[in-house]
């Protein structure tokens, strides 16, 4: 198979996968409506990065994560207080004033995109779904070389994505001083994802 066609698999499912609203793209969205390029683009990275190992332990694993419901249920209990703690965070969080971009905050926000990375609600089950069915159709064929080669397509799609958003986000400085759109909208979005995680 073509490491091409694969790569650009791996590329297409995760752009388009990672569309919804979910916490990471929501907040690389308040990055970037806020103007901190920097730290938007700071957190993207780390987000990719982690999806990539995500990606990679979800492929490589797929039948075992399957066979084993109680990870899973361990996992959701996890993700839906984390996902509720940033809910109530920012309906709490009180607007920064705007400002140069220091290299800590960049960090911060590296830090804060692996933190919400490995605490996605959607990114293991999600690719487990994806890869068990383009293999069951036949499109891949994920073995040796195809697997890095799948998994780094898949990264690459979430960065790509992320990007859009920031260069979204940066078009919206009319609701950039706006408090309810930019904390209290995402936080009641958090805190509902964090409830239905947990009624699942």
């Amino acid at each position: 198979m073509s490491t091409f066609i694969l790569f650009v698999a791996g590329f297409f499912f995760s752009f388009v996968g990672s569309i919804p609203p979910g916490s990471i793209n929501i907040t690389t969205l308040q990055y970037a409506v806020e103007n901190r390029i920097k730290a938007a683009f700071s957190f993207a990275t780390a987000a990719a990065l982690t999806e990539y190992i995500y990606a990679a332990i979800a492929v490589r694993f797929q039948i075992y994560l399957t066979e084993n419901s109680s990870i899973a249920q361990y996992f959701q209990i996890i993700t839906g207080s984390v996902l509720i703690l940033l809910g109530l965070f920012n309906l709490f969080k009180k607007p920064i004033e705007s400002k140069v971009e220091t290299k800590s905050e960049k960090r911060n926000a590296f830090k804060k995109g692996v933190l919400l990375s490995l605490t996605n609600p959607l990114a293991i089950p999600f690719w487990l779904m994806v890869t068990g069915y383009l293999q069951s159709m036949g499109w891949v064929e994920i073995n040796g070389r195809n697997f890095w080669v799948y998994v780094a397509g898949i990264s690459v799609g979430t960065f790509c994505l992320l990007a859009t958003v920031i260069n979204l986000g940066t078009k919206f400085n009319v609701i950039q001083g706006n408090v309810f759109l930019i904390y209290r909208v995402p936080g009641l979005i958090f805190i509902g994802m964090g409830i239905w995680s947990f009624s699942n």
